[in-house]
């Protein structure tokens, strides 16, 4: 693939899918268990962007003060009791009565 199509920023992500209806993206279980899975521990070599940024580890949010640091607090939040009392319905919209399908 190209650099330009890499998962390569979290903010950016975040602002993509937030903004745009046709951007649907998937957390998968490595983003709340494995900060590795954000750097480039092994030197990959994946290219730069148009922008002539160079594809690397994954750019965490300003808050984060490294991928441990982001993996620690994504892991708190899941956990939390706001998202235990909420589960059930973002189980519900992608499985249940309300996937309509449109």
């Amino acid at each position: 693939d190209v650099p330009d199509r890499l998962f390569c920023s979290l903010p950016e992500s975040w602002r993509s899918c937030s903004n745009e209806m046709t951007d649907v993206r998937e957390l998968t279980p490595e983003l709340f268990s494995l900060p590795e899975c954000l750097l480039n521990l092994s030197n990959l070599d994946f290219g730069v962007r148009q922008d002539g940024r160079r594809v690397d580890g994954v750019e965490l949010p300003p808050w984060a003060t490294d991928a441990y640091h982001f993996m620690h607090e994504h892991r708190l939040v899941l956990e939390s009791a706001a998202v235990s009392a909420t589960l059930h319905r973002w189980v519900d919209l992608i499985w249940g009565t309300k996937q309509t399908g449109s």
